[in-house]
């Protein structure tokens, strides 16, 4: 799906975002938030179930997401109690949850035969199914799907490709293979495998995988008088609200929004350029890899699946990381809200004690509109002076190993792979000592973090404006 195209699954997650941060702003979540679904859905409403009471039943699955709990464990508390218990953070929860009652169980066959079948005496996929799914009709071999175990020995077997893998799409969107079908067909997450990339999200056609977020816990910070927010501008921000909205005017509009400091995340990817350089010198002395921990679903991939590799992750901190702990120790009363593209990083606050929130572009974009902040008629603003270059271009798939080469006068090689199917593969060749590079730079989402899966433009365009942004100080 282009950035450009907005679906009606994103359509109706702004909404959802927007109506309850009124409530929020009237002091009124409590007391109308049990109604929000039969506000907002009606008999005229669009529908793509069968009838507006499931669609109700859904929204306030998301609306529970949207608050931070998690749906599972929170099914049978009303949305009035959990909205009660409000503000708190549940450091113990999952970021990425589907919806039961929003999965249309992909009613698809997962193996299908082609009319390649050529009915060969061999009849290897017949004898390669282990619970005897498969028969002979009509000169043809026939899936009985009912016995269908799933498991793809038939497709394997087959010695004319004549058998094909029909994936549902959240699953084909997964690169490490953590979403499966239970007896159900309803898609299940092995969290084991997961890194909450995210990726799954945007790839279901029924919204019906969603992220656990800090949105309302902000609003709510937001409107508290006990408590000062420090915003931890993502380097991938450039652009994301509009081309024409400057940087200065973004950090103005935050401001506007009751934030008392607004920082660059830059800056701290500067810092850890600069740690993770002295690293690499290391690593080349010692005819190592290094690989990078600025994306925490690359650096959860190396700990869940290569663990024998987990010595050459960089100790450094991500940006965020370093930059939120710079702010603590200027300050400890004001709380940090990192301010990113990436739903892997929601993951990450919640293991840092620096961290207090994170919200994406989306997100903040809702707290604007719910407070009538219009970027477009801003005319002020207040310069970003954090970060240069090096920490800007951070934001891309590149940018650090183009910071690195900078800073590291050593002969060295390098490679950079954005994506975690390639990254995978790049990782078991590591394992099996066949690079030839020093350190690699990995980012899970293709493009980078311009590519997250809460980013609103293009990559092509953001990456033209961080790079503008980055050569203009």
């Amino acid at each position: 799906m282009s950035r450009n195209t907005i679906s009606e699954v994103i359509k109706l997650k702004r909404r959802l975002y927007i109506e309850l941060l009124r409530l929020v702003k009237t002091g009124k979540l409590v007391e109308e938030i049990s109604n929000l679904s039969q506000k907002m859905i009606t008999k005229e409403s669009p529908r793509y179930r069968c009838c507006e009471f499931k669609e109700r039943a859904i929204f306030d699955q998301r609306i529970k997401a949207v608050m931070g709990f998690n749906i599972a464990s929170n099914k049978d508390k009303s949305l009035e109690e959990l909205a009660e218990s409000l503000p708190r953070q549940e450091k113990k929860r999952n970021i990425v949850e589907v919806i039961d009652t929003a999965c249309d169980s992909c009613p698809i066959d997962k193996y299908i035969v082609t009319d390649a079948c050529r009915n060969c005496v061999a009849h290897k996929c017949v004898n390669a199914c282990p619970v005897n799914a498969i028969v002979i009709i009509q000169n043809k071999a026939y899936i009985d799907q009912d016995k269908c175990v799933e498991c793809g020995k038939c497709a394997g077997a087959c010695s004319y490709n004549a058998i094909l893998e029909n994936q549902r799409p959240c699953s084909r969107a997964c690169e490490l293979d953590a979403i499966s079908s239970d007896s159900n067909r309803q898609a299940k997450i092995d969290r084991e495998k997961c890194v909450s990339c995210g990726s799954c999200i945007t790839a279901c056609p029924f919204g019906a995988i969603t992220e656990t977020g800090d949105l309302i816990q902000v609003a709510l910070e937001l409107f508290s008088e006990k408590n000062s927010l420090a915003a931890m501008l993502a380097p991938s921000f450039v652009g994301q609200f509009g081309y024409q909205q400057s940087p200065a005017k973004i950090k103005y509009a935050l401001k506007k929004l009751g934030f008392e400091e607004v920082r660059e995340v830059a800056a701290g990817a500067e810092i850890t350029a600069a740690a993770e350089s002295k690293e690499l010198k290391e690593k080349i002395m010692e005819e190592k890899t290094l690989l990078s921990s600025c994306c925490p679903a690359f650096k959860r991939m190396v700990l869940n699946e290569f663990e024998s590799l987990s010595c050459l992750i960089s100790n450094t901190d991500s940006p965020m990381a370093v930059t939120a702990k710079k702010i603590k120790n200027e300050n400890n009363k004001l709380k940090t809200i990192f301010i990113g593209p990436c739903t892997a990083k929601k993951e990450e606050a919640l293991q840092n004690e620096n961290v207090d929130y994170v919200i994406t572009f989306e997100e903040l974009l809702a707290l604007f509109t719910a407070h009538n902040i219009n970027l477009a008629a801003i005319e002020k603003g207040e310069k970003l002076e954090d970060a240069g270059v090096l920490g800007r271009q951070f934001a891309y798939a590149g940018g650090l190993q183009k910071s690195l080469q900078e800073l590291v006068t050593d002969n060295y090689n390098s490679k950079q792979i954005d994506g975690l199917g390639r990254l995978k593969k790049e990782l078991y060749l590591i394992k099996a000592k066949k690079n030839n590079y020093n350190f690699l730079e990995g980012m899970a989402c293709v493009g980078g973090c311009i590519g997250g899966p809460s980013a609103m433009i293009s990559e092509k365009a953001a990456k033209k404006l961080v790079q503008n942004f980055a050569d203009s100080n």
